[in-house]
């Protein structure tokens, strides 16, 4: 299976599209469980989190991301459409992008969206909701 992850808009499209068909095996390959870990990582800041997210600790958390992932199942993605409004650098191969997008009833939505980007291949995370909320519950 050879999927075009070139570009943020390429690889948000083929997860939503793989979404669509149900086809789990592809929209895996549009995400990188290794670099939400990694991100996690970034935003722990207890105490020794630095030292706790070792690279066992690491691969550990992206095998439990993607069995969380896998049991969630694909969201609906029929009659939506979708684009990359922006893309900002963020820390390193992470970046955050904006999509904006609309349902099969008019209504239209936009999110922001962490990707990351290595080697020329771009990967869909999470939403950048989940750690923004923790920051303004912290604050």
């Amino acid at each position: 299976m050879e999927l075009d992850l070139s570009t943020p808009q390429k690889a948000l499209g083929t997860l939503e599209q793989a979404y669509r068909d149900k086809d789990m095996e592809r929209a895996l390959a549009c995400r990188d469980f290794t670099h939400e870990a990694e991100l996690m990582a970034l935003h722990s800041t207890w105490e020794g989190a630095s030292q706790a997210f070792d690279d066992t600790t690491l691969s550990q958390l992206a095998e439990g991301l993607a069995a969380q992932w896998l049991r969630a199942g694909p969201p609906d993605f029929s009659g939506v459409t979708s684009y990359v409004a922006a893309v900002e650098p963020y820390a390193g191969k992470f970046h955050v992008a904006t999509e904006k997008g609309r349902i099969a009833d008019g209504t239209t939505w936009s999110q922001r969206i962490f990707m990351s980007e290595q080697r020329g291949r771009w990967a869909v995370l999470c939403p950048s909701s989940v750690y923004e909320s923790k920051r303004s519950r912290r604050a």
